[in-house]
């Protein structure tokens, strides 16, 4: 029966490049995964061509019930190391808007040849074999390596159909978004039942959708720049690091970057408030001297597109001129566009969701994302509970909790050994 140091349950970014650091460091490493080909999600990213990183990382671009813990994690591995990482697999990249770095060449590329460098040294693969039966040290005893007195517990699972021994595990399997990649929350489960404290998963990254008639429909194809915040009991708010991203009214409510970032806070109950003309005046326009003569609708539609200028503005203020209006009304007007309030019915789900907030939560881990229930058991990827937004902050995590783990596993495991021993 193989026994191996790291037992890796999952082959996205973060499973890949944990396998390979923890093989580098000379430990042997298994790589299990219910996929033939590793990367399966990540070959999505970026629309296929992966946008691994961000030039602002930071913890106020993740969502989390610990940020000070993901700020931790993030602290050792910044921009450049995930570049750096890009650089190795001889794969170009370019820096786009908010500091977005994407890749020039497909994104299955990124997984394809981290999966060569796993194997070049020395991962055993477990492809289209998904881990089940998996029993914990407590549960299971038997030889490590070398002599027969040096015994230590271990954890032991089907791989497939081949029972292997490890003497830790990582869980890096994802979150249950994008379903159509076949992401197994089997482990999620697993890590339930063994007593960890999880947050329960909730699709981010996810177009909002409106109630039907609501007062903006019938605009499917219009995009424009947009500022969007919530509403929540009476408070006013706009986390959006980023502030002004594009918004796509859809058929069933709204999509873009605006949107899917807003996603991420927004919580059933909420209203949503959205500034169509983040970067002018309402006000301003209408109170210019050369706006005097001009229809209200009209100076909207100099600014927004003209079917959105025409289900913004009130019927009654449209065919009067700025002139003529009070200054209630020109609030009014700069309200419906600066404000712009709506209760979406809800989200595409995590169907169409980019990412799912939750998972294993901070308070069952140490700060190298070990188990404080099971010793020996790790967690890293989109499993732990951080959820990024758009710019390639989900990828990020998934390297950086992936390299963090991959150093604690070579940490752990040669403190055990004797010296002289492969580790």
């Amino acid at each position: 029966m193989p026994c191996y140091d790291a037992a890796i349950i999952g082959a996205g970014p973060a499973g890949l490049l944990c396998a390979r650091n923890a093989a580098r460091a000379n430990l042997r490493v298994a790589l299990i995964d219910s996929h033939e080909d590793p990367g399966a999600k990540l070959s999505l990213a970026g629309g296929g061509r992966g946008n691994i990183t961000n030039r602002i990382i930071a913890e106020n671009r993740y969502i989390s019930e610990h940020p000070e813990r993901v700020r931790a994690v993030l602290r050792s591995f910044g921009c450049e190391q995930a570049l750096d990482i890009m650089r190795e697999l001889s794969l170009p990249f370019e820096e786009r808007d908010f500091g977005q770095m994407f890749g020039l060449r497909p994104a299955f590329l990124v997984a394809e040849r981290l999966a060569v460098q796993c194997d070049d040294a020395g991962v055993d693969f477990y492809l289209g074999s998904t881990a089940r039966d998996i029993t914990p040290p407590s549960a299971s005893s038997a030889p490590a390596f070398g002599r027969k007195e040096e015994r230590r517990a271990v954890f032991s699972l089907l791989a497939g159909r081949e029972r292997i021994e490890a003497r830790r595990l990582v869980t890096a399997t994802g979150s249950p978004a994008f379903p159509s990649v076949g992401v197994n929350t089997d482990m999620i489960r697993l890590a339930a039942r063994w007593g960890h404290s999880i947050v329960p998963f909730r699709p981010v990254l996810t177009p909002l959708v409106m109630p039907q008639n609501w007062p903006l429909a019938g605009l499917e194809g219009i995009s424009l720049n947009a500022r969007a915040g919530l509403l929540r009991e009476g408070q006013e708010l706009w986390p959006d690091p980023e502030g002004i991203r594009p918004l796509l009214f859809t058929h069933r409510g709204i999509s873009g970057p605006a949107a899917l970032v807003i996603s991420c806070w927004w919580r059933e109950g909420d209203e949503l408030l959205l500034d169509l003309l983040p970067e002018l005046s309402v006000t301003e326009l209408l109170d210019a001297r050369e706006s005097g003569k001009m229809l209200a609708r009209n100076i909207l539609a100099r600014h927004l597109p003209a079917r959105l200028a025409d289900a913004l503005c009130p019927e009654e203020l449209a065919r009067r001129k700025a002139a003529e209006l009070s200054r209630k009304d020109r609030l009014r007007l700069a309200e419906a566009v600066h404000r712009f309030r709506i209760r979406p019915a809800g989200t595409e789900g995590l169907k169409k969701a980019e990412a799912a907030a939750g998972g294993v939560s901070f308070d069952s881990l140490s700060r190298r994302l070990e188990s404080l229930v099971v010793p020996g058991l790790f967690f890293c990827g989109e499993v732990v509970d951080a959820a990024g937004l758009l710019g390639g902050y989900n990828i990020h995590w998934a390297f950086a909790s992936g390299a963090l783990v991959a150093e604690a596993l070579k940490q752990s495991l040669r403190a055990e050994r004797p010296s002289g021993n492969r580790a």
